[in-house]
């Protein structure tokens, strides 16, 4: 990703997280709280400058507390590594706590924001000394990072979600380090995500 997607990508962000404008941004919090969902499913794709990824997500709420929300999202990620060598992908989970405004929707459409950190792990799929390998073994990766994202409710069930972040891409065998060149990385995620169930408080 280079640096005019980078901005290209901050200044949509910024145009989506800019409040929605519907008729129930006023609701009581107590209201809000009855509206929210408790349990959600995703499916996004991420770019970065590392790699392009598809994720396959679930999620539910761990706090909540008038108009402030924490929620945990566990995912499936497996990524195509921008590198010379094509048989280089990544298979991994990662984890992911966002804080921020109660998602909820009634009657129109709404936006929530949230920032959030996240961590994960994975298995690469070739190794520079012996070509393909077993899945389970290494060379391992790790990420950490974190951003800011945004869900628009477009109906009681169905979220866009726009996210901004970055943060460190680790390694474990020295020749993949060098072939990514690159520790840090910014990535911008787009997607879907349905939610169901509804845990009043």
């Amino acid at each position: 990703m280079n640096k005019k997607h980078l901005l290209f990508g901050m200044l949509f962000l910024c145009c989506i997280m800019y409040p929605v404008t519907s008729e129930n941004q006023g609701l009581e919090s107590t209201e809000k709280l009855q509206q929210a969902d408790f349990f959600s499913l995703g499916l996004f794709s991420s770019t970065d400058s590392v790699k392009t990824t598809v994720n396959l997500e679930a999620g539910f709420t761990v706090y909540r507390r008038n108009s402030f929300q924490i929620r945990s999202l566990t995912a499936i990620t497996g990524s195509k590594i921008f590198a010379d060598e094509p048989n280089l992908y990544q298979l991994g989970l990662m984890e992911k706590i966002t804080f921020g405004q109660i998602d909820y929707y009634k009657d129109a459409i709404t936006s929530s924001r949230y920032g959030f950190f996240f961590t994960s792990f994975g298995f690469m799929s070739f190794n520079k000394s012996q070509g393909e390998k077993f899945l389970f073994a290494q060379p391992y990766y790790w990420e950490i990072g974190g951003g800011a994202g945004v869900n628009i409710r477009l109906s009681k069930t169905v979220a866009f979600l726009g996210e901004m972040g970055g943060g460190l891409h680790v390694v474990t065998e020295e020749d993949f380090w060098k072939k990514l060149k690159k520790a840090g990385f910014g990535r911008m995620s787009l997607g879907l995500r349905y939610f169901l169930g509804n845990k009043k408080s």
